[in-house]
């Protein structure tokens, strides 16, 4: 075993074993008032440390860069090297936050890859800058629609992105707070997950209701947020840690995109009036976690899954307003160790070489093989047969994992992060969690697992989880102990924070050289060979197609590629770009096509495409986007609507245009919502409002009973937002229409897609 950062390998410390820090934030300030402690907070000086650990002044700063590469590659996670890259619809970034004491720094980094593979170039770029593997958190958002192989050029561009937040420190404060997501995922692995209560349910049969404890506890639910400001109380970043896997975009995928994680980030910097926190998404026990799939399509389930997190993400960032801290304890340790065949416990060998089990032909319910069909999760030997190593795997074939290891733990004002290089179960995360916590110093307050960071290894589950063989259990590549020997390393990790923070990491060597972009130059001309619609309604989706370089080299780095402008005096202003959201952009040997889904309150007016390639310029014709005159009318409600003189108080229901899943991207809200509708009964006319608990526009009328014909004119519906119904239509009372709206996509996006993608594999 090699340490590196940080002073001594810390023998673990058994104080406090049973103790978890699972303390909010926001409890905990309120805990620290009632004892007395409030003045130690309030000055930054977690519980129980003085001195130098104690922290000094806080520096901060933030940077970003496109790490998105050319077209034509093949993508991380699905292993379909016959599918590859088209094009983008979410830019990929890799993100840093710096922080200081005065005296030590650490760099929090997240990259939209589906793994942190470029490690060892990336630490070589920031040693130079004071840096070393125990003061640099590299965490991969483990996006499955990035890069597999990740070059020389994206570790330079993530060492560029940590240089530049190290030179951006600025004086700061800066807190811990926890949010809950409601709905955001999950267990593709129940059965596996229950097993750890020891429940044996066969593959398929289980529930998250059979759980004996909490069905909640089969899922990651708990958003860590740090909030970081400026002294001032300009926002800096908000670096979250969350347990889901980022595959909404299927094996079918064609485009590179951040998924859900760039979502949530682009979603979060839209609560900001003015400067927005750098939003920094980093993956915590994702292992068995996967999203809901409950919209129409890959892009519109990334951003329903994004929104869920997202306003976990802002409900910590409120609550952490009242932990902010002016100093706080920074250090980090790092330690390699090696898969040797040793044991981890008395009695619990490992594995000396990375094996998979039969399981893995299957792929995860998120991500189905064309094997998929032969069901093989839960094919496991047969408990009499199991062996001392590799337990009830039926062994399939060598892994591509290294036996070599990293494992990091950074402490963070009173948060410590311990790190694993793979995809470990929530389960597996809670216990490394109590590992750890159980030896931490006094003042951790908090422990949080960071999953895919420093390296990959494959899936980390229990033992228990392991012998299920599911998906996961046939993936955890050094036997049925393989979680347990990261978990030592975290807890020895933990208590070396005992002996102090450890020792500032000097500055060594000097930055290799970077090779050029792979985009960025592309041809030096481009031509429009089909323009917009003259005219858009919102909800529709306007194109461009035009001639460019072959790859989408023409595409500039760190700048947008298509711009979606407005009309406004004299000139034009930008609404928004391809770096944001609603964007898709395709390219076939030099042909390239862009699509942008106008949301449904998108200003009307005057507008016009831009394409701002490497090397040349090109402008759409002008097209007008108009109000939507497709809200559909499916009803109308009634109540009092017998007989009598009684009034009758009408409720009418509609909806908004349903989505193509062919060609619409975003989420879009099933009720139109505001507004007001015009209704004519028996010659009268009458102006029903908008109630949003009757969720329908409301009039009161006499003389109407149910199976009477009322008549809504045209365009005799308009929203909140001007959208409006269209013709006229007669409706009969108290009948309301089935919804017209297409299917959610499905775990996964259905069967597996056929070879080079076209048509699909039965399962």
């Amino acid at each position: 075993m090699r340490d590196s950062g940080g002073s001594g390998s810390g023998a673990p410390d058994r104080r406090g074993a049973e103790r978890i820090g699972s303390v909010n934030r926001r409890r905990f300030v309120q805990a620290a008032a009632l004892s007395g402690l409030t003045a130690g907070l309030a000055s930054g000086t977690a519980a129980g440390e003085t001195g130098a650990d104690a922290g000094g002044p806080l520096t901060a700063g933030v940077a970003k860069r496109d790490i998105t590469p050319e077209n034509g590659g093949s993508f991380f996670g699905y292993v379909r090297p016959d599918i590859r890259a088209e094009g983008v619809a979410i830019r990929l970034f890799a993100h840093a936050l710096v922080l200081s004491d005065g005296e030590r720094k650490v760099a929090l980094v997240s990259a939209d890859l589906g793994k942190p593979a470029v490690r060892d170039e990336v630490i070589e770029h920031v040693r130079p800058l004071g840096f070393d593997r125990g003061s640099v958190l590299f965490a991969a958002t483990h996006t499955h629609a990035g890069p597999n192989s990740p070059g020389e050029w994206i570790a330079g561009q993530i060492g560029d992105a940590i240089a530049e937040a190290d030179a951006n420190r600025q004086p700061a404060r800066a807190g811990w707070a926890t949010g809950t997501v409601e709905a955001g995922n999950w267990n593709r692995s129940i059965e596996a997950h229950l097993a750890n209560f020891g429940l044996d349910i066969p593959i398929g049969e289980g529930s998250p209701e059979d759980h004996p404890i909490d069905p909640d506890r089969a899922r990651d639910t708990t958003v860590r947020l740090l909030r970081v400001e400026g002294t001032d109380g300009t926002p800096i970043c908000a670096w979250t840690l969350f347990g889901n896997h980022p595959t909404a975009f299927t094996p079918a995928n064609t485009t590179f995109s951040a998924d859900f994680p760039g979502v949530a980030t682009r979603w979060f910097d839209r609560r900001f009036d003015g400067d927005a926190p750098m939003a920094i998404y980093t993956t915590g026990r994702v292992g068995d976690q996967i999203p809901r799939y409950d919209d129409y399509g890959q892009y519109a389930v990334a951003e329903r899954t994004a929104i869920r997190v997202e306003r976990a993400m802002w409900d910590a960032w409120q609550s952490a307003g009242d932990a902010l801290a002016r100093n706080l304890p920074l250090g980090g340790r790092a330690t390699h160790d090696e898969y040797e065949g040793q044991e981890v416990e008395p009695g619990k060998p490992v594995d000396d070489d990375a094996i998979v089990g039969v399981p893995t032909l299957d792929g995860g319910e998120n991500g189905p093989t064309p094997f998929s069909g032969l069901e093989l999760e839960g094919k496991r030997r047969p408990e009499w047969l199991a062996d001392d190593v590799l337990g009830r795997k039926i062994p399939l074939a060598p892994a591509p994992y290294s036996t070599d290891v990293e494992v990091q733990a950074m402490r963070v004002g009173d948060q410590l992060l311990v790190t694993v290089p793979g995809e470990p179960t929530v389960e597996m995360g809670r216990r490394m969690r109590q590992a750890a916590a159980g030896v931490a110093p006094d003042a951790v307050a908090d422990v949080a697992v960071a999953g895919v960071t420093n390296g990959y290894n494959g899936y980390f589950t229990t033992p228990e989880e392991y012998n299920k063989q599911d998906y996961e259990g046939g993936n955890t590549a050094f036997g049925q102990y393989t979680s347990l020997l990261i978990r030592n390393r975290q807890r020895d990790l933990a208590a070396a924070f005992g002996d102090g923070l450890g020792d500032p990491a000097e500055p060594s060597g000097s930055r290799p050289s970077i090779p050029d972009a792979p985009v960025g130059g592309g041809d030096d001309d481009g031509e429009i060979t089909d323009q917009p619609a003259r005219t858009v309604e919102r909800m529709d989706v306007v194109t461009l197609e035009w001639e460019g370089g072959w790859a989408g080299k023409d595409r500039p780095v760190d700048e947008p590629f298509v711009l979606l402008e407005r009309q406004s005096g004299g000139g034009w202003e930008t609404v928004t770009t391809d770096l944001g959201l609603g964007f898709v952009w395709t390219e076939w040997f030099g042909d390239y096509t862009v699509r942008y889904d106008v949301p449904p309150d998108l200003p009307t007016g005057t507008y016009r495409l831009r394409v701002n390639a490497a090397k040349y310029d090109l402008t759409s014709r002008t097209f007008e986007i108009e109000p939507s005159t497709d809200l559909r009318l499916r009803g109308v409600r009634a109540e009092n609507a017998g007989p009598g003189d009684q009034p009758t108080r009408l409720i009418f229901v509609a909806q908004n245009p349903p989505p193509e899943p062919e060609t619409n991207l975003r989420v879009r809200p099933i009720l139109p919502e505001g507004g007001s509708l015009t209704v004519e009964v028996g010659g009268e006319t009458y102006e029903a409002q908008w109630d949003p608990d009757a969720e329908g526009w409301v009039a009161t009328v006499e003389g109407v009973s149910a199976g009477d014909t009322v008549t809504v004119p045209e365009n005799g519906l308009v929203d909140g937002f001007g959208n409006r119904s269209g013709a006229a239509t007669d409706l009969t009372v108290g009948s309301v229409a089935e919804l017209d709206w297409p299917d959610t996509m499905g775990t996964g996006g259905g069967d597996p897609p056929g070879l080079f993608g076209i048509g699909t594999f039965p399962t």
